[in-house]
């Protein structure tokens, strides 16, 4: 919190200072105190300066990120915060954000769901490596790259649905080229996960089934 002009719209104090919070991730402990534009003034009792940075050794300042390098999951810390010029303390549980894309999957085996040839599949790290192999972080497609590295679950049963492939049939012909190539929507309804869908498919009366796909796509 440098900038005077966003001080004075934070309603800090002269001898306030703290980092603004940004985005809180909706899955994360946190969701339930913090807000966006908070301004977090101290962690664990210890002072936030306003270029985020927190005492280190003698003479030395280091970012406050290294306060919680030091805390283990589950661990509780004590955090103080300005919120409508108004100073709040919450005790928050530290755990890691649920990624979209899973790093694991627990060692079940993968789950897919077939219908009309067209085979779905969650996106996890374990299925990107088994379709591109080790080198996956440089061969896979950019898209689905930028979710894995960035992308965070909305929800905790957030997945990325995927068509992996299209089986050669008679009744998906021109559609044999879709690989990899996330769902959007089916008949109108946003994808939540892989379950969702199977679901939204099986209880289908209408007469035709349509996909959103990714880049424009739609598969009726």
């Amino acid at each position: 919190m440098e900038n005077p002009d966003l001080r004075k719209a934070m309603g800090m104090k002269p001898d306030q200072k703290g980092v603004r919070v940004r985005r809180v991730e909706p899955t994360a402990p946190e969701s339930g105190c913090l807000r966006p534009s908070d301004i977090i003034l101290s962690f664990d009792g210890v002072d936030i300066a306003n270029d985020g940075t927190v005492p280190f050794r003698h003479g030395e300042r280091i970012g406050f990120s290294y306060l919680v390098s030091q805390k283990y999951t589950g661990e509780k810390a004590l955090v103080k915060v300005l919120r409508d010029s108004k100073v709040h303390e919450f005790k928050i549980r530290l755990a890691t954000h649920k990624r979209l894309v899973a790093a694991h999957v627990k060692g079940r085996p993968p789950s897919y769901y077939i219908v009309a040839g067209f085979v779905f599949a969650a996106i996890s790290v374990p299925y990107l490596r088994s379709e591109y192999g080790k080198d996956y972080e440089y061969d896979a497609p950019v898209k689905l790259l930028v979710k894995h590295l960035h992308a965070m679950a909305e929800s905790p049963d957030e997945q990325l649905v995927v068509v992996s492939q299209v089986l050669v049939s008679d009744i998906n012909i021109g559609y044999e080229e879709i690989v990899n190539t996330q769902v959007l929507a089916f008949n109108g309804q946003p994808v939540k996960n892989l379950k969702n869908l199977a679901t939204m498919v099986e209880n289908c009366k209408d007469e035709f089934l349509k996909f959103d796909l990714e880049y424009d796509q739609v598969c009726s």
